[in-house]
C-alpha cells in the first residue's frame, strides 16, 4: 500500500542556514522541489499574513521560512510570488509586508510581493455556493501553502488547511462568516476554499507556534520543527495527533476527510524523519464539545445559562476601531472609552478577537460555561 508522506525536520532556530537545511531535508524526503516545480513554473508562496505584526509574535509565518522556500524555487528556475489576504482591513498593504518582514525577502531575493486585494478575484463555486478567489492564486502553476502551527478560537485549529482561506480577497471574508454564523458551517466554507484552491506542496513553519487563545492572542509555543507534504489534510490530522488533540474533533479535520480531500486515516500517514515529543500544548476551550458531555434532556434546560461571547479588557484597548471594522454583522459601535457590544447581533465569529492589534479582545463566559470547561477531558477534549 503506498502511504501518504509527511516529512519532518527538526529546527530550531530561525536562522536562516539552520531553516534553509530544514526545508531542504523535507523537501529531499518526498521526491525533491523539482519533483514539484517546473523551470518557468509560475509559483505562488502563501505565507500566514494574518496581520502586520512583527514575526517574533508568532502570528505570522516567520520570513526566513519564506526566504529559504522563495531561494529552492529559484534554483529550479521557477518565478516565485509571495502572497496572502490579511483577515481584516488592509489598508496600505505596503506596510503589513514591511512589518512581518516580506519586504526585506522580497527586496533580497527578487521574488514579488502581489496584492490580492489589487489583482481582481474569479468566482469559484462548489457545494452550490459561490466563492471569491484571488486570481494569482487561481492562475499560478504552483501554490506552496505556507501555514504555521496555531490554535484557533473558532475552528479550534489551523495550519493548512485553514491557512488557504486567506486566498479569499479582502473583506468578502468577513461576508462568509455573516453567511456561517455557527462553527461548524464555517468549517464547510474553509474546506470549500481549500478544495478549490488546493495547495501541491505544503511546507508548515512548526519552528514556533501559537498555544492558547490563537490565532493571534495565544501564547508562542517552541515546537521546533519544519514539516512538509503533498497532502494538507495529513499534515493537519498528523499534527493535531501529535500535539495531544483527536483529529476528528476539529470540525475542519473531519469534513476535509469526509470530502476525500486527503488522508485522515493515521496508520496510513507515512512519516519520515524525526517525531518531536510535545507536551504542555493548550488547547482553546471547545465549547459544544463540553456540551457533548451533558446529557441531552439537561443540556436544552441549561442553554440559557451557557454562553460564551467575545468582551473587551479596557486595560488593552486602545480604541483603534480595528475590531468595529472587522466584525461581519456590525455588532460592534464606535464608543469612549472603548467600543461597545450589541450582543443581539454578534454571531460569536471572535474576527473582533482574531483582529485586535492589541489582544484586548477576550472570550467571557457565564459561570456554567467556566464550570463545564473544567470537567475531565479525553483526546485532547
Amino acid at each position: 500500500m503506498v502511504k501518504t508522506c509527511v516529512s519532518i525536520s527538526k529546527c530550531t532556530s530561525y536562522q536562516l542556514e539552520e531553516v534553509q537545511k530544514a526545508v531542504a531535508k523535507c523537501m529531499d524526503s518526498i521526491g525533491g522541489i523539482s519533483s514539484f516545480i517546473k523551470p518557468g513554473d509560475k509559483v505562488l508562496i502563501k505565507p500566514n499574513m494574518l496581520q502586520g505584526k512583527s514575526p517574533e509574535e508568532a502570528i505570522t509565518t516567520h520570513p526566513a521560512v519564506v526566504e529559504a522556500i522563495v531561494n529552492m524555487v529559484k534554483d529550479v528556475g521557477a518565478f516565485p510570488f509571495i502572497g496572502d489576504s490579511p483577515g481584516g482591513p488592509a489598508r496600505g498593504m505596503e506596510s503589513f509586508w514591511d512589518i512581518t518582514g516580506f519586504s526585506d525577502v522580497a527586496e533580497r531575493t527578487g521574488a514579488k510581493l502581489v496584492n490580492f486585494e489589487k489583482t481582481g478575484s474569479y468566482k469559484e463555486t462548489r457545494n452550490n455556493i459561490e466563492y471569491r478567489i484571488a486570481k494569482k492564486v487561481i492562475d499560478a502553476d504552483i501554490i506552496i501553502n505556507v501555514p504555521k502551527i496555531k490554535t484557533h478560537g473558532l475552528t479550534i485549529f489551523t495550519c493548512a488547511i485553514k491557512n488557504m482561506y486567506g486566498v479569499v480577497p479582502g473583506l468578502i471574508k468577513t461576508e462568509y462568516h455573516k453567511m456561517a454564523p455557527n462553527p461548524s458551517k464555517f468549517a464547510e466554507f474553509v474546506v470549500d476554499i481549500y478544495a478549490l484552491s488546493k495547495p501541491q506542496l505544503n511546507i508548515v513553519d512548526g519552528i514556533v507556534g501559537m498555544d492558547g487563545s490563537g490565532p493571534s492572542a495565544g501564547n508562542p509555543k517552541k515546537l521546533n520543527m519544519i514539516l512538509s507534504s503533498s497532502d494538507g489534510v495529513a499534515v493537519d490530522i498528523l499534527l493535531c495527533d501529535m500535539l495531544g488533540k483527536d483529529p476528528l474533533k476539529v470540525p475542519i479535520n473531519r469534513i476535509a476527510i469526509e470530502q476525500g480531500l486527503g488522508e485522515g486515516d493515521l496508520n496510513k500517514i507515512k512519516v519520515i524523519g524525526e517525531t518531536p515529543i510535545l507536551e504542555d500544548f493548550k488547547w482553546p476551550p471547545n465549547i459544544s464539545g463540553s456540551l457533548d458531555r451533558v446529557p441531552p434532556s439537561i443540556a436544552r434546560g441549561l442553554m440559557k445559562m451557557f454562553w460564551s461571547r467575545p468582551a473587551i479588557d479596557s486595560q488593552y484597548c486602545t480604541n483603534c476601531k480595528t475590531c468595529v471594522k472587522s466584525c461581519p454583522v456590525d455588532a460592534l459601535i464606535e464608543n469612549t472609552p472603548i467600543p461597545e457590544f450589541e450582543y443581539g447581533e454578534c454571531i460569536n465569529c471572535l474576527c473582533c478577537m482574531e483582529m485586535c492589534p492589541e489582544k484586548a479582545v477576550y472570550e467571557e463566559k457565564s459561570p456554567l460555561s467556566r464550570l463545564i470547561s473544567w470537567l475531565p477531558r479525553n483526546n485532547g477534549e
